[in-house]
């Protein structure tokens, strides 16, 4: 056996072979010298508190630590602070676009009961026109169209006014109310009187509609 091969040391751990110098295994770091080796190692650890070096280049300042502290807390603050007033103004668009709905709804509504109320009024116009021309309204059978166009077979209260239809009594008849629905005319004395209705947003039929309209006189 050579002297190499006499001081030649082998890891008890990996194997590996070690130079006669080394105290630990460059493989895996395991003690050459078993417990013994190892100890003053250890009990240099226990004496150490910590591994952790604080840094030299650092000083702590309480003056600079109460400023980034201060810092956090501003920051803090101004999250919330912008978050409740990102709600309020949602909050706030919300209820002013269901007021400014409501209102656009109140405008509208507004709007076709005087579009109606107008209307029936033309139409009551053209009503007594009639009358005062023929001497009589228009039957249910004639309806409301004989404002507009003589029927085919046109009859007069007096033969003397038979004749005397000088329509059309209104330029533009309205086929149906702002709501969509009919006008409704009715004559119950063969033309001595009528009455005129729309039936409204709820439908109200009779004396209890908003929107309706009799003849002046009745003869």
């Amino acid at each position: 056996m050579s002297i190499e091969e006499a001081h030649e040391r082998i890891c008890g751990q990996c194997g590996a072979k070690l130079a006669p110098d080394l105290r630990y295994c460059l493989q895996c770091y395991f003690p050459v010298g078993g417990a013994e080796a190892a100890r003053p190692h250890v009990e240099l650890a226990r004496k150490t508190e910590t591994t952790h070096r604080p840094d030299p280049t650092i000083v702590f300042s309480p003056e600079k630590h109460e400023e980034i502290v201060r810092r956090t807390r501003t920051r803090k603050r101004a999250i919330i602070s912008g978050a409740i007033a990102l709600v309020v103004v949602v909050a706030g668009l919300v209820a002013m676009d269901a007021f400014n709905r409501r209102q656009r709804a109140i405008k509208k509504a507004m709007a076709r009961e005087q579009a109606a109320l107008r209307e029936l009024n033309l139409m009551t116009e053209a009503l007594e026109r009639f009358r005062s021309d023929v001497g009589r309204y228009p039957t249910n059978e004639e309806g409301l169209k004989c404002l507009e166009r003589r029927p085919a077979a046109f009859t007069s209260n007096n033969d003397r006014q038979s004749s005397n239809w000088f329509g059309p009594y209104i330029d533009n008849l309205p086929e149906v109310d702002p709501w969509g629905e009919d006008y409704i005319y009715h004559t119950s004395d063969g033309g001595h009187s009528f009455e005129l209705l729309s039936e409204g947003p709820g439908h109200g039929t009779g004396s209890e509609s908003r929107f309706r309209v009799i003849s002046k006189v009745s003869y």
